[in-house]
């Protein structure tokens, strides 16, 4: 964490293969020098947060992220028949090694990621213990992932409860929080006809998820909304293909390049609270 005011949070939001914009978010700040003093994530927010917590730099995250295939991908399934599609079990361990099997202890950055609890519906913060497990909670997309039982309870996806958890930085210490919506349109064309029946359930979650997400982002102080294009809840295709993959890592750069002149402006409103010296404290003493 840098010595520096006013503190910076980063609200990095769910949103599945469009949670890859937060590379190229965090790859603008980064250049621009705005330091980050706190993270938070849900769901594909909390994964590269967590990554960018742990390593001063994201060649290897971007790298790997480019080099991925339908091949490497598929090699990374471990199904299951209960709880979810995928068991989730390999996916943890590349996790672990992605962080270096790092420590939340061991962070350079304060970091929380958000999880659900399936049996109260509350969103869980976690900021300690096993980081790749808490992780791979966070990304536990209902149906998709089978939920992970730690510490006396089930979780699944963050996304689920709080998608840009800018009242979990805004907690840690931020004084001033940006919050990165991956998700920021609902329709991406008009619905001209009734979707099929099959089709309802996503509609329904994508409403859901969708008016949860600007409630979350009241409270920021700034909203970066790459337009990625990206029209699914997941998009699996997204991951396993290097070009669409590099496209929406450089929406998230450009959206927060074309941002960097406002979050400027918003951290020149912060004057850094001076000590109160001896003759200032006699002089109010002394005023009536």
């Amino acid at each position: 964490m840098s010595e520096s005011f006013p503190k910076i949070g980063l609200a990095l939001g769910s949103g599945g293969a469009k949670g890859l914009a937060h590379i190229g978010v965090l790859k603008a700040l980064e250049k621009a020098g705005i330091n980050i003093d706190f993270i938070a994530g849900s769901s594909i927010g909390a994964l590269i947060g967590a990554y960018y917590a742990a390593h001063p730099t994201f060649s290897e995250l971007e790298e790997f992220v480019l080099s991925m295939n339908r091949r490497k991908g598929f090699a990374l399934f471990d199904p299951s028949l209960r709880g979810g599609l995928i068991k989730g079990n390999k996916f943890e361990k590349l996790i672990a090694d992605l962080l270096g099997k790092k420590k939340f202890e061991a962070l350079r950055i304060p970091f929380s990621a958000v999880a659900t609890d399936f049996n109260t519906a509350e969103e869980v913060v976690l900021d300690s213990g096993d980081l790749a497990k808490v992780v791979r909670a966070s990304i536990s997309v209902p149906a998709v992932f089978r939920p992970v039982e730690y510490e006396s309870k089930i979780l699944a996806d963050g996304g689920l409860s709080n998608p840009v958890p800018v009242s979990v930085v805004r907690k840690m210490g931020a004084d001033i929080v940006i919050a990165v919506n991956v998700e920021p349109s609902y329709f991406y064309k008009p619905v001209e006809s009734l979707p099929p029946l099959t089709g309802i359930p996503a509609y329904s979650v994508n409403i859901l998820r969708h008016n949860l997400t600007f409630q979350s982002l009241k409270n920021a102080d700034f909203v970066i909304s790459p337009d990625t294009l990206v029209k699914s809840l997941v998009g699996w295709n997204y991951f396993f293909d290097a070009k669409k993959a590099g496209e929406i890592i450089k929406a998230g750069e450009k959206a927060t390049e074309d941002a960097i002149p406002e979050i400027r402006k918003v951290m020149e409103r912060f004057e850094k609270p001076e000590k109160e010296g001896f003759f200032s404290r006699i002089k109010k003493l002394f005023t009536f």
